[in-house]
């Protein structure tokens, strides 16, 4: 029987697995929309994140920053500086990639390879949770 801490970390879960399908299925769309699956990426990664500190009982203020939220998890267990690389390079991809400005879209190589971070992080949470708190 789900506990409600364990259906919140789920609803986050089921978010960020929506992102990552979202980003996958962008990525192969003869269209190059890839600013699209960068975003979708960070998304991911960002809900991820915030499942396992929702685990934690950590309580976290409303950020797009991958860098904050890698830092918040730290004070858990220092295997989270393995998602560090990860948590810089796509926390740009919450903003830049959403609205016009000076920098030019992502390529397919920044697209393939934001994916295959939020796919890490993905897994490397999903390593750090409980039976109960993990979704396929």
């Amino acid at each position: 029987m789900a506990t409600p801490k364990v259906d919140e970390v789920l609803s986050w879960l089921k978010k960020a697995r929506q992102d990552l399908d979202a980003a996958a299925w962008l990525l192969e769309s003869p269209f190059a929309l890839y600013s699209a699956v960068g975003f979708h990426c960070q998304q991911a990664a960002e809900k991820t994140l915030k499942a396992y500190l929702t685990w934690m009982d950590e309580p976290f203020e409303k950020t797009h920053s991958l860098v904050a939220l890698v830092g918040m998890c730290l004070k858990f267990t220092p295997d989270f500086n393995e998602l560090r690389a990860a948590a810089t390079i796509l926390t740009p991809y919450a903003i830049t990639t959403r609205y016009p400005g000076d920098l030019p879209d992502i390529s397919n190589q920044e697209a393939s390879d934001a994916l295959d971070l939020a796919r890490q992080t993905w897994r490397f949470i999903l390593d750090h949770l409980p039976e109960e708190a993990r979704i396929p």
